[in-house]
């Protein structure tokens, strides 16, 4: 970090006192914002008091804390930003000595670095604000805000720390001696991650740990999703963890409830603060997140010190606020992928698609028409400008439609088969159905195996259909899937991704053809879709027309093939996987009379 450039300039209009800092700092806009534009921490770092939510009236939360004498109560106004350059907020009080208080944080790129200006506008209510103000604001703020950026410019440019953590002593010398007997208890105890997670454990200030979320330390460390993630399964049946399911509000993405069990899990929810009633979705606002175990490190789970910020919504780029008839341009940095641009009093959105061949500048309009049914291109470092051709002010939100890639949702970890093997009591209530939004499900079933008993007796013949099983559960657990059930000599497995059940079958296929006379062939059926999870006999199952049509699939094949439906041939990494492994003519299209469907369905047989 270098100088900063001054101490602060004061404008006294009507009580309104201005300030107004500038730091040149060495990491870039990207690298600073995760740190900058998370006020929870920044709120902490410079020395306010826990906060507490009241509620949500006219979209504006009402918030308050205590300070010595005093309790300080405001209304804060939906914070403005733009990744990765801008960030603002306005807060009207109810009590205490100010009246009204606006932030604004700017990062502008240069050629070394990033230059930060922060603003604030204060006006006083009183005398007490008067002698408050530059106290408080322009005094004490003013060094904490400087110490606070210099620690952020730190830890963007530094990968051994990352992530929120900061170098401490956090965990006790008893915590020493049981993360250790922990770690020896457990398989792989020279996984990487074990070694990451024990420096996490030791180093990440309190707010890090309250909502440890695997994917996001996974790629923070380099290291694979899946072997984190499971990796925190087994630390949590060690005792080292503990894990929650989050639900996750729709409109402020907040927890609306906090469950160390997933039998306490409702199809439907309410959030407090929104006064909202929501349904639940495994795949969509269900996150699996992990905290220490008290033994292992203490962590109030519970304390905030700011209740809004663009870090609680990292998959918004931006969120803007355009008066009526009046037009905002702007910068921001976006990743290959696509996006979906909507404004508040206009029904619909607008898709996008960003990537590096995309045109550099976007004009949107918010009017009368509405938005446009076509994927719109977008470059990657794109100038936009958003009108607001209405009689009404527009809060325009641009959201990365893959918002939660960072997620470990419900859907995710109850399809692992680590999870089914370590958490076989971890069910929903009985008669309690919870929606899933997409789901891949793969039936197989053993062609033959009648005839196979008649040819090589009882024993061998139940050995072979116990090896068939035992090569489904192996290659269908390396394949991110799990075994949900088994049926006689038939298997149902849940994937999150078609191409992992495809290469899963294609591997079994494969290996029961090396494993002898005669060789065992099976039949398989692979379909996608909604489907609804349920408990079935103690046990995580699924059920609805998706679950329906896949069972069916087997029937179309005479062993050795995939069944594979519209949803699944048209998936690209699935074409991508045929297009590489599949032999030339061993696709062929058909229509097939589902029974209890209609009309008939388009289906593809794929020969193994």
């Amino acid at each position: 970090m270098k100088t900063q450039k001054g101490a602060g300039t004061i404008t006294r209009m009507t009580k309104e006192y201005h300030y107004k800092w500038e730091w040149d700092l060495e990491a870039s806009p990207e690298a600073l914002w995760t740190f900058v534009s998370d006020t929870n921490r920044f709120n902490r770092d410079t020395g306010l008091p826990p906060m507490q939510l009241l509620g949500i009236e006219n979209g504006a939360k009402r918030v308050k804390f205590k300070i010595p004498l005093l309790t300080v109560m405001w209304d804060e106004e939906p914070f403005e930003w733009t990744y990765p350059y801008r960030f603002g907020i306005l807060r009207r009080y109810h009590t205490g000595p100010l009246k009204e208080m606006r932030v604004d944080c700017r990062l502008e790129r240069r050629e070394n670095g990033t230059h930060l200006t922060y603003e604030v506008w204060a006006v006083s209510k009183n005398i007490l604000g008067d002698l408050a103000i530059p106290l408080g604001i322009g005094l004490y703020s003013a060094k904490r805000f400087g110490d606070a950026f210099k620690k952020y410019e730190e830890l963007a440019s530094s990968p051994n720390l990352g992530l929120g953590t900061r170098p401490g002593q956090y965990l006790s010398p008893n915590a020493h001696i049981r993360f250790d007997i922990f770690r020896n208890r457990m398989p792989n105890a020279d996984n990487p991650t074990m070694e990451h997670l024990y420096a996490y454990l030791q180093n990440a200030d309190d707010l890090s740990i309250q909502r440890m979320r695997p994917y996001a330390l996974a790629d923070g460390w380099g290291l694979s999703r899946r072997v984190v993630l499971e990796t925190f399964l087994q630390a949590t049946r060690e005792g080292m963890l503990d894990m929650y399911w989050d639900l996750l509000c729709p409109a402020c993405r907040g927890v609306a409830e906090d469950h160390n069990r997933l039998g306490d899990l409702s199809g439907h929810s309410h959030c407090d603060t929104c006064q909202i009633d929501f349904d639940v979705h495994f795949d969509h606002n269900v996150e699996v997140i992990f905290r220490p175990n008290q033994i292992i490190r203490k962590v109030d789970a519970q304390v905030e010190f700011c209740v809004g910020s663009p870090q609680r919504q990292p998959h918004i780029i931006f969120s803007l606020v355009v008066p009526p008839h009046e037009q905002l341009p702007f910068h921001t940095v976006l990743q290959d992928g696509r996006y979906r641009l909507s404004a508040s009093s206009i029904e619909g959105s607008q898709v996008l698609k960003a990537d590096a061949e995309g045109p550099s500048t976007r004009d949107f309009h918010a009017d009368k028409i509405g938005w446009s049914s076509e994927f719109l291109a977008v470059g990657l470092s794109p100038k936009i400008r958003l009108f607001n051709d209405t009689d009404f002010s527009q809060t325009f939100q641009l959201e990365r439609v893959t918002w939660s890639d960072q997620a470990a949702t419900a859907a995710d970890v109850t399809t692992l088969q680590v999870f089914r093997d370590l958490f076989s009591s971890e069910v929903l209530r009985t008669g309690e159905e919870i929606s899933v939004g997409s789901l891949t499900l793969l039936f197989t079933d053993l062609r033959n195996s009648t005839k196979l008993y008649q040819e090589i007796g009882d024993a061998p013949a139940f050995g072979k259909v116990r090896e068939h099983f035992d090569i489904l559960e192996e290659v269908v657990a390396r394949e991110d899937g799990a075994v949900v059930k088994t049926m006689g000599d038939a298997v149902m497995a849940a994937f999150r991704r078609p191409v992992s059940a495809v290469q899963a079958i294609w591997n079994v296929q494969k290996e029961l053809t090396a494993r002898g006379v005669p060789p065992l062939s099976i039949k398989v059926g692979i379909h996608h879709g909604p489907c609804i999870v349920v408990n079935l006999n103690d046990r995580l199952d699924y059920f609805g027309s998706t679950v329906n049509v896949a069972a069916r699939l087997p029937h179309f094949s005479s062993g050795g093939e995939l069944i594979l439906s519209a949803d699944i041939r048209n998936d690209p990494e699935v074409n991508q996987f045929l297009e590489e492994h599949a032999a030339p003519n061993s696709i062929t299209r058909f229509q097939g009379e589902v029974r209890g469907y209609s009309p008939s369905m388009d289906m593809w047989r794929v020969k193994i």
